[in-house]
């Protein structure tokens, strides 16, 4: 456990609590720069320290022993904090119990529920993000989930297609058994002829099919508390982060207007201060939604286009978020 303000955190003093339960240094890099030039006392805890750390916390008074450090989470940041998630990064593998994994989680919940602000906010996930987002007039992909692609192919209807596997990447932590999970694109005809690239070897896991949809460009927009930041991404296949990174070009962007309305009108509808937000645009423009990670990551977009001004929103964020909770 990382502690920063040590005199300050005594006897329930408010402190910034930040909780990694997955790789990434993203809270590393906003606890920093908390302690350092925004001289805001925080406590950052990685998932490898979970099973031996000590933690009660005090549901009437809301006061949270750390290890007997007694403080009051007046801003709390859980990044992946489901029970798949603890089990699935778990090290040495299979070294968390399903019972321990989904404790843990719902006690980080209670947590987030006791502070005065809680990252990121939200419950909309997953394919459902897709209905909610077409309900507020944000245009969206027309969408299958199935563990029959061909099935999920004549549902959709489109004559190119998109297979996919959503967030694989956290709950398949080896990468010999990537292969299954990348996603592709297919013409609806080879989908059709399955048994094929399209649905091979995914077994009876629901995949996601979806429609592929023409676009100008992709672009990965962060929300952090209303404050807007975009990133245009080009790649040669959709699994290309994943096979050749190098071949995947990241640029610092303007976020266009419609997007940034579309991004703004969800992350109100769903209660979301941050989120990391897929979108394609059409060639007339017209923004359309592909899914929203709370909990997506942005070190990768900011080494990729050398521009690291989400890590200095986000801790602004954070304290911003400390001052309004009054400490």
């Amino acid at each position: 456990m990382s502690r920063s303000g040590q005199a300050e955190d005594r006897d329930g003093k408010s402190v910034v609590v930040l909780v990694n339960c997955a790789g990434g240094r993203e809270l590393e890099v906003v606890r920093d720069a908390l302690t350092g030039p925004l001289e805001t006392p925080a406590i950052l805890i990685r998932q490898d320290e979970l099973p031996s750390l000590s933690m009660a916390l005090d549901v009437d008074t809301g006061l949270l022993d750390i290890a007997g450090r007694r403080v009051r989470p007046a801003v709390v940041w859980v990044r992946h904090g489901s029970a798949c998630a603890l089990l699935a990064q778990a090290r040495p593998a299979g070294s968390m119990t399903p019972l321990r994994a989904e404790s843990w989680s719902g006690f980080l919940r209670q947590v987030a529920s006791a502070a005065d602000a809680a990252l990121p906010g939200g419950t909309v996930v997953g394919p459902g993000q897709l209905a909610e987002a077409r309900r507020l007039g944000v245009r969206t992909p027309r969408t299958v989930v199935t563990t029959d692609v061909r099935a999920g192919a004549r549902g959709v209807g489109a004559s190119e297609l998109v297979v996919k596997t959503q967030d694989f990447r956290l709950f398949e932590p080896d990468r010999r058994n990537w292969q299954t999970c990348l996603p592709a694109v297919v013409g609806r005809e080879a989908a059709l002829r399955g048994p094929g690239a399209a649905d091979g070897a995914v077994g009876n896991r629901p995949v996601v099919v979806q429609e592929y949809v023409a676009h100008t460009c992709e672009l990965r927009v962060y929300h952090l508390d209303g404050g807007i930041c975009a990133f245009e991404v080009h790649k040669p296949d959709p699994a290309s982060p994943m096979t050749d990174p190098d071949g995947v070009t990241v640029t610092r962007v303007a976020c266009p207007q419609p997007a940034a309305e579309a991004v703004r009108t969800l992350c109100a509808a769903w209660n979301l201060r941050y989120g990391a937000f897929d979108l394609l645009v059409s060639d007339t423009g017209e923004p359309v939604f592909l899914e929203a990670n709370p909990d997506g990551d942005w070190l990768w977009f900011e080494r990729k286009a050398r521009w690291h001004g989400i890590s200095f929103m986000a801790a602004v964020m954070v304290r911003e978020l400390f001052v309004r909770s009054g400490s």
